[in-house]
């Protein structure tokens, strides 16, 4: 059964800007389970139809006036930016007022790269007054926990591709250019970019099975990262099912994350889809771990 983090967290009505994927749904739902008072607002293009079934509002990425007096209508004192936005191409984006107040700032943070980009964002809400949590503070069975999770179990053989796809995560994670990697046999075969995980993954999947494994014979662990001294209330790492699916389609052996620095959405259900597939899931601390 799924736990609010923090019993207090109640007695504050949540505003979950809700981008794309099932976490929004399930922190709306965890909500309305404690009774805890919450507007869930659906960015136009990202957030599932499933969230009409709460309390919502929709709202374009550029309608930022419009976000922040729907917050402060509906009483709303914190704010939790759940699933992934993507960036949206500034030609086309229709703005409110508040949208080209804030549009000069966007700007320049984005040509600083994505972390910087998130950290733009929590501070306009911030000035405006509200309190930006994480989704872990929301809902604690959230934060991936540390060590095995499932029935299978990393092998003494997977330990050396844990450490290089870790490392690269890491890596890759310090230039604020991606948060995944996967390594096999000692070889980087890919590091995740703006195409996201999902699509990083496919992309394993078109090697040859000399380089990666396969469903009969596994090889190969993905690495899932926070980056270094990232903001960690939002965009965090997310494991979810299609993560275990799109890896056990690449022949890989295992996913390793960050225990506490990683979000796993749904665990009962990945932990089912990794037993299933025969794959491993692992949270490790990187400093015991990267080379």
């Amino acid at each position: 059964m799924s736990r609010p983090a923090h019993a207090s967290a109640s007695l504050n009505k949540l505003a979950i800007i809700a981008g794309g994927g099932a976490l929004p749904v399930q922190l709306a739902e965890a909500c309305a389970g404690i009774g805890r008072a919450f507007l869930v607002i659906g960015v136009l293009g990202e957030a599932l139809p499933e969230i009409s079934r709460y309390h919502h509002i929709w709202a374009g990425i550029g309608a930022i006036g419009a976000v922040l007096r729907a917050l402060r209508h509906e009483q709303c004192t914190e704010v939790v930016f759940a699933g992934p936005v993507r960036r949206p191409d500034l030609r086309n984006l229709k703005l409110d007022w508040g949208g080209v107040r804030i549009l000069p700032g966007y700007i320049r943070a984005a040509a600083g790269g994505d972390d910087r980009l998130l950290r733009f964002m929590v501070e306009i809400f911030e000035r405006q007054g509200f309190r930006v949590i994480g989704a872990h503070e929301v809902l604690a069975d959230l934060a991936a926990p540390a060590g095995q999770i499932g029935a299978h179990a990393a092998l003494p053989e997977h330990a050396a591709d844990i450490a290089r796809a870790a490392t690269a995560a890491r890596a890759i994670g310090a230039l604020d250019i991606g948060q995944g990697a996967v390594a096999c046999g000692g070889l980087v075969l890919a590091l995740e970019a703006a195409e996201g995980t999902d699509a990083m993954l496919q992309r394993c999947t078109q090697m040859p099975e000399n380089l990666r494994g396969s469903s009969l014979k596994r090889r190969g662990v993905f690495a899932k990262m926070a980056k270094p001294g990232q903001e960690r209330r939002i965009d965090l790492p997310a494991i979810g099912v299609s993560t275990v699916q799109h890896a056990a389609a690449a022949g890989l052996a295992g996913i390793v994350f960050e225990a506490g620095g990683a979000l796993i959405i749904d665990l009962a259900q990945v932990v089912q889809a990794a037993d299933d597939a025969g794959i491993f899931l692992l949270g490790i601390n990187p400093a015991e771990v990267c080379e």
